[in-house]
């Protein structure tokens, strides 16, 4: 199972025997604004881009309808490709044009099928009040063609907690906020003020963590 960041924001891809999902996809050049706003910065990844790679694009998922992560502009591209995430974020995916959309409710898992074999594993886990009313985050996996699991990647944007970090251990890769954001009154992301304790219980120790820096 191969990881991809496809920005220096929100943006992944994760690859497995043929196939592949993306998260929170910002794949064109128009700003975000509203609640949060940003520019994109040089060398992100492209619709254009990903259409001349190998491999199919086989789902989208959105953490939340927040529009850093769900972009309109972005999803009205997709088409008929299944798209999923919370209540709201599945409805806005059906306002941009999508055709397929699907409500992920925490604890609840689906498969994507691979055409290689296999098939990426999908599990939405709780977000930490009070943005666990409106996102979620994903367990995902590689299941191989007999079954085994082969890498198992948490990401959580917003507000991880303990309780699900240990309810999904042991886990390979961890995606976690190292900022903390507020909103006005409302804090979006945790940051270092939660993050922290998050290692040792879903990969089995700890380490210093550090925001990642910009990628140019």
């Amino acid at each position: 199972m191969f990881l991809r960041r496809l920005d220096d924001y929100q943006s992944w891809q994760v690859i497995h025997r043929g196939t592949s999902i993306l998260i929170d996809p910002w794949l064109t050049s128009d700003a975000i604004s509203g609640v949060f706003n940003r520019v994109h910065g040089d060398g992100f990844v492209t619709w254009d881009d990903l259409q001349r790679e190998a491999g199919t694009i086989s789902a989208v998922i959105l953490c939340t309808s927040v529009d850093d992560h769900l972009r309109p502009d972005t999803l009205s591209q997709f088409g008929d490709v299944p798209i999923w995430g919370p209540v709201k974020a599945a409805k806005a995916a059906r306002a941009a044009g999508c055709t397929s959309t699907h409500v992920a409710s925490p604890g609840r898992s689906f498969e994507i099928e691979s055409p290689e074999g296999g098939s990426i594993r999908i599990t939405p886990t709780r977000s930490g009040l009070p943005l666990g009313l409106i996102a979620q985050g994903y367990l995902i996996e590689g299941v191989e063609p007999d079954g085994t699991t082969l890498g198992r990647v948490w990401l959580e944007p917003h507000q991880p907690t303990t309780r699900v970090a240990r309810t999904i251990a042991p886990i390979d890769v961890a995606i976690l906020p190292t900022v903390s954001v507020t909103a006005i009154v409302l804090p979006v992301t945790s940051g270092l003020r939660r993050t922290p304790p998050l290692p040792r219980a879903v990969l089995g120790r700890s380490f210093r963590l550090r925001p990642t820096p910009d990628v140019t």
